[in-house]
């Protein structure tokens, strides 16, 4: 007889439509970097031990993404979120990270909200070596990619390479590398789901426009890893035909690109063509399940009765959405406890807002907020 874990079981009924009763879920919104709230929250919620270990029992914990950018350690959050989907089975839990836009943002090189103390957490005593080396062949890059465009070669005077070493620090290439496809991040996200559902509620960063016609959830989170695999690919490919360097970030790279497509004429080169139309895809769009907030920010009346649709199709009678904190900073229900918003602010020397945690039992909900006595939500 063929045993299967019971992740791979959970997985297995998922797939097909089935959701597995259990007996407490607690949800957690943008973590953005704020490792000490994030386990003070799930020490105070009964997740968590004093020694970072796993105590919730059968609960399951599901994070609806953006533990990454803006705070000091997101390297910290991810190791602890890779600890507990290891641990939590042992006791009959789960835990179910999810992907936010930020961590697709890092993974295809927009970089633009990753602090420096972020990349301080990847730097070694290398860093500074691993610094001269890559701005060597940095200019090496820039000078063929001159030739081949017909521009101007790039400057090695000491001003330009000092504003090149500010916008990569020390830890900035270890940090790409970590996310990079094969990277122990990077690897780790890319098999992460972006949209998961427990009983009658569904759990996403963004939220499920009415526009969206996906025919289930696995379908919508095989789109996601198919985008992002694409992309890898087609960054690969240029990087091969030198094109691109592999440490450039979104804008830099998007830039060349486009010196590329000018220089062949608008040719019709199909992996040109397919990074000129990023914004086409589902991981990068308003309206993807990553980036929508209408269910956060527009009027009820409008999307009422599109919510409904979505709801039906995917079998549910609730989303849980992070991405969008609610102008009180608590979790806040909207289209008459259909929707939770639970991204209140985590960082809150940002956002200056509060961790807290949406708890789901027999039917029951709950906001959960550090020192404060848990807040019974209607449904």
């Amino acid at each position: 007889m063929i045993r299967l874990a019971r992740r791979q079981l959970l997985v297995l009924a998922m797939a097909a439509g089935l959701c597995p009763a259990v007996d407490r879920v607690v949800a957690v919104g943008d973590i953005h970097g704020a490792f000490e709230p994030f386990v003070n929250l799930l020490q105070s919620i009964g997740v968590l031990d004093k020694e970072l270990q796993w105590v919730g029992g059968k609960t399951v914990l599901v994070q609806t993404g953006d533990v990454l950018d803006r705070g000091s350690h997101s390297r910290k959050v991810l190791d602890l979120l890779m600890d507990l989907m290891e641990k939590a089975p042992h006791q009959g839990g789960e835990a179910r990270p999810l992907l936010g836009n930020h961590e697709v943002m890092v993974m295809i090189g927009d970089l633009r909200y990753v602090s420096p103390d972020e990349y301080g957490e990847f730097a070694t005593p290398e860093s500074e070596k691993l610094r001269e080396k890559e701005y060597d062949n940095y200019l090496k890059y820039k000078r063929q990619r001159a030739q081949r465009t017909r521009r101007p070669p790039p400057s090695s005077a000491a001003a330009e390479k000092q504003a090149w070493m500010e916008s990569h620090p020390p830890g900035y290439f270890e940090h790409r590398q970590a996310f990079a496809p094969n990277g122990k991040y990077g690897k780790w996200l890319r098999a992460r789901d972006a949209v998961t559902q427990v009983e009658e509620a569904i759990f996403l960063h963004g939220g499920l426009s009415p526009e969206s016609r996906f025919r289930n959830l696995k379908e919508l989170n095989d789109k996601v890893r198919q985008e992002i695999q694409q992309l890898d690919q087609v960054w690969s490919k240029l990087c091969a035909r030198g094109v691109l360097w592999q440490y450039l970030n979104l804008d830099e790279a998007q830039a060349e690109v486009k010196a590329e497509y000018e220089s062949q004429q608008g040719s019709a080169d199909p992996e040109v063509a397919a990074f000129l139309s990023l914004g086409k895809l589902a991981i990068i769009s308003p309206t993807g399940p990553l980036w929508y907030r209408g269910y956060a920010q527009q009027p009820e009346a409008e999307l009422a009765a599109g919510l409904d649709q979505v709801l039906k199709r995917y079998k549910a009678r609730y989303l849980v959405l992070g991405h969008t904190i609610p102008p009180a900073r608590r979790i806040t229900q909207r289209f008459d406890g259909k929707v939770f918003l639970i991204d209140t602010g985590m960082l809150v020397a940002y956002f200056q807002g509060r961790p807290s945690a949406l708890e789901m039992n027999g039917g029951h909900f709950k906001a959960l907020y550090v020192g404060e006595p848990a807040q019974a939500l209607g449904h």
